[in-house]
């Protein structure tokens, strides 16, 4: 009877341990297929969100130039295209993919590099015949800003930060192209702003306005995603640089992350007035239609 007891106990054992064996091997044959992060979902939600905004800014003005379309025509095409703009959640469902995207990916955020030239190139604002704190300030103007970028570094930049449409109360609601007075700031920031507006002759605006606001030997910071110059097909850096020295700016440092271009320039002062038409530079069907005209 032992025997028995001892034979039955051993087949069980070698029973359970096959099924273990079976159940590890089901397991391993099983491939796991991994959960896409929450945040790259929500990224790629939040790029899809500008690429549409844009180009349907860029149909809008598009049909606003067109004068070969009936006027109410082109107010239907011109509100269809609003009203596809409002489904996306409008301009503040855009900036506040632009905001969670800059949260996400501190490329987004030019502030951090361009605080890093500030201090690499000394540029201060000193005055020895004053002690007052304000006078001493670097005045700067972020242009299309979602908040103050700056903020934690009052003690020694007064910042202006301006958009058309403030999603903060740090942010002051204005047209930067209406902006009056002479030579206001040492700094004036671009970031993200000159690819925002449709109109290319509206972009060479925009430099335009730089020249006038920015003092002699001030600054001029401009932040461009990548594919404007590296894959445009009007518009490459070099043309770019030149524009930008007609209009008495000198390129002063440069960087490129994986996504975008940084250009900082300082006002010399010796403009040379040229114009600078849009002209094919690179050919093919591959490129994007970016430009700026002077």
């Amino acid at each position: 009877m032992a025997d028995i007891a001892s034979a039955v106990s051993f087949a069980s054992s070698k029973r359970c341990e096959t099924e273990r064996k079976v159940k590890k091997s089901k397991a391993r044959k099983k491939k796991k297929v991994p959960k896409k992060p929450v945040v790259e979902i929500n990224s790629r939600k939040d790029r899809r969100i500008i690429n549409e905004y844009h180009a349907l800014n860029k149909k809008i003005d598009s049909l606003r130039r067109n004068t070969s379309i009936q006027m109410k025509d082109r107010s239907i095409q011109i509100a269809n295209l609003e009203a596809k703009k409002e489904k996306l959640g409008g301009i503040n469902a855009y900036q506040k993919a632009s905001k969670l995207g800059e949260a996400r990916h501190g490329s987004f955020n030019s502030a951090k590099w361009i605080l890093k030239q500030i201090r690499d190139f000394d540029v201060c604002k000193v005055n020895s015949l004053t002690t007052k704190a304000t006078e001493a300030k670097i005045r700067l103007l972020d242009v299309g800003a979602l908040d103050n970028n700056y903020r934690k570094h009052q003690k020694w930049i007064q910042c202006t930060s301006i958009d058309l449409n403030p999603r903060s109360d740090a942010v002051v609601k204005a047209d930067f192209l209406k902006l009056e007075g002479n030579k206001l700031y040492d700094v004036v920031v671009l970031s993200l702003v000159i690819n925002f507006e449709g109109d290319v002759r509206r972009r060479g605006q925009m430099l335009r306005k730089c020249q006038q606001l920015i003092v002699d030997q001030g600054y001029l910071f401009i932040v461009l995603p990548l594919p404007c110059l590296n894959n445009s097909r009007y518009l490459n850096d070099d043309l770019f640089v030149s524009m930008m020295e007609s209009l008495g700016f000198k390129a002063c440092a440069r960087h490129k992350s994986r996504k975008l271009s940084f250009f900082m320039f300082r006002k010399t002062g010796h403009a040379k007035v040229k114009s600078f038409p849009k002209k094919v530079l690179r050919k093919g069907g591959n490129h994007n239609n970016f430009a700026i005209i002077l």
